[in-house]
């Protein structure tokens, strides 16, 4: 079966990818990133690492992974550089973005590790829709499903379109398309159902809801020559050019996760000035 082939046909109903604007894709730019975004990376990346530790420890055997929304193969080339590449078995990654399709395998190609990293054209939403099976990815389930670097805020309702009115900011949308974010819950209750049991979701690090979150956001998105259409009301971050980013507290979280048990979800600061957190989620 041909990478192409394991593609399901609802993707090939082509949604828009925030990265295939090349605006966007700055802020994949480590030269772009503030040191709050810098400090994010890292903090998750550490704990990421104890956290397949701890699941190889239980496991007691290489790891097979899904990584949604996998940009330009940031996680897989760092964990390549440490001994916890040793623990890895199978790494999947998959994106929407042709752009970040085709730079992921160039450069999983370049740094010699494509004999465990495989890099799929895939919209995560595809994820929860219903039609997807195991085969979609080889008949094979995953220990750990990770999201890292805030994608996890970029699942945009539908019901919530990026149009400006006069006053150039984002026009009235229905607030409940928050109430809750579908398309989160379509994601990562999806990779749920992907997982084996003992495996885990790992959110790596979501925005949290607060002044300063929101400050750095805009001023990034700035940095990254996009315009912000979105004000003080709104629980995200918009750009005119179709980037768009959620904020999160323990209660929003809570709600769209509501189809795990409670016991089993974990929320994380990966700070003490309230700008990221980390989502766990124990199958």
């Amino acid at each position: 079966m041909t990478k192409e082939e394991m593609i399901p046909k609802s993707d090939l109903k082509r949604r828009p990818a925030i990265y295939d604007n090349e605006r966007a894709r700055q802020t994949l730019e480590p030269k772009l990133a503030t040191s709050y975004h810098r400090q994010a990376q890292w903090s998750e990346f550490v704990k990421l690492k104890e956290i397949i530790g701890e699941t190889y420890a239980f496991l007691d055997r290489p790891l097979s992974f899904l990584d949604i929304g996998v940009g330009y193969s940031r996680i897989p080339l760092w964990l390549s550089q440490v001994a916890t590449w040793n623990k890895v078995g199978k790494y999947v990654g998959i994106d929407n973005s042709d752009f970040c399709v085709a730079q992921s395998r160039r450069i999983v190609s370049a740094k010699g590790i494509d004999d465990k990293v495989e890099i799929l054209r895939f919209d995560a939403l595809d994820l929860g829709n219903g039609t997807i099976s195991v085969d979609t990815f080889g008949k094979k389930k995953f220990d750990l499903a990770i999201c890292t670097y805030f994608t996890g805020g970029d699942f945009k309702p539908d019901e919530i379109k990026l149009k400006t009115g006069k006053n150039g900011l984002i026009a009235d949308y229905d607030a409940g398309a928050l109430r809750p974010n579908r398309n989160f819950i379509k994601v990562f209750r999806g990779a749920y159902g992907l997982l084996r049991d003992g495996g885990k979701i790992v959110i790596g690090s979501l925005y949290q809801d607060s002044d300063l979150a929101k400050k750095i956001q805009e001023d990034f998105y700035r940095r990254c020559a996009m315009r912000v259409i979105t004000s003080t009301k709104d629980l995200f971050t918009a750009t005119l050019e179709g980037f768009w980013s959620e904020r999160f507290d323990e209660n929003r979280i809570n709600e769209y996760l509501s189809w795990a048990s409670p016991n089993k979800v974990n929320i994380n600061p990966l700070d003490d000035y309230n700008f990221a957190l980390m989502v766990t989620i124990d199958k």
